[in-house]
């Protein structure tokens, strides 16, 4: 019994130390399949999306919001100026907003998520903006474990899309030699 319960102590600090985000302080989940050890402050940080930007998931009144806070530009938006990155700049803006009045906004720092806590401390519901349409869709986001998170988002509850999103490891300071 003493042996086993050791052996499950190893294996549960190998887990540990096998996440990038275990370096930073962020618990690491358990076991697989099982649900993160801190929930919901754990859906806090920056977050990697499928095409290298990163949205900053920071607790707000209502609950969490999501800022982009690193855009890579979209292709399509690239060809629109030309591929010349400074000319985008503060130009990149929310010009596809439905109301006439936001599109002037900076999708640098733009919110993109409204969350709610759930009856599930893992689960957050509310809505999930997409400056490229210039759509609000309902939408939840679930921790999948200290360093993913799964975004979906649907429209008329019936067409739904999901996104694995990746927690963004700040690097480790540099220390001077002394």
């Amino acid at each position: 019994m003493a042996g086993s319960i050791v052996t499950m102590l190893i294996a549960v600090a190998a887990l540990a130390m096998a996440s990038p985000a275990a370096a930073q302080g962020v618990p690491s989940p358990v076991l697989p399949g099982s649900p993160p050890a801190q929930p919901p402050a754990m859906i806090e940080g920056t977050w990697a999306t499928a095409d290298g930007s990163e949205i900053t998931i920071i607790a707000c009144p209502q609950g969490y919001c999501g800022l982009i806070s690193k855009i890579v530009v979209p292709e399509h938006i690239m060809k629109q100026y030309g591929g010349d990155l400074t000319a985008i700049g503060a130009n990149y803006t929310d010009m596809m907003n439905k109301d006439p009045a936001l599109r002037g906004r900076p999708i640098q720092g733009l919110q993109i998520l409204r969350l709610s806590p759930t009856a599930s401390p893992w689960r957050f519901d509310g809505e999930v903006y997409h400056p490229e349409h210039g759509n609000t869709y309902g939408g939840s986001v679930e921790v999948v474990d200290a360093d993913r998170i799964k975004l979906k988002g649907c429209a008329l509850y019936v067409i739904c899309l999901e996104q694995e999103w990746a927690r963004v490891i700040a690097p480790a300071p540099v220390l001077a030699k002394q």
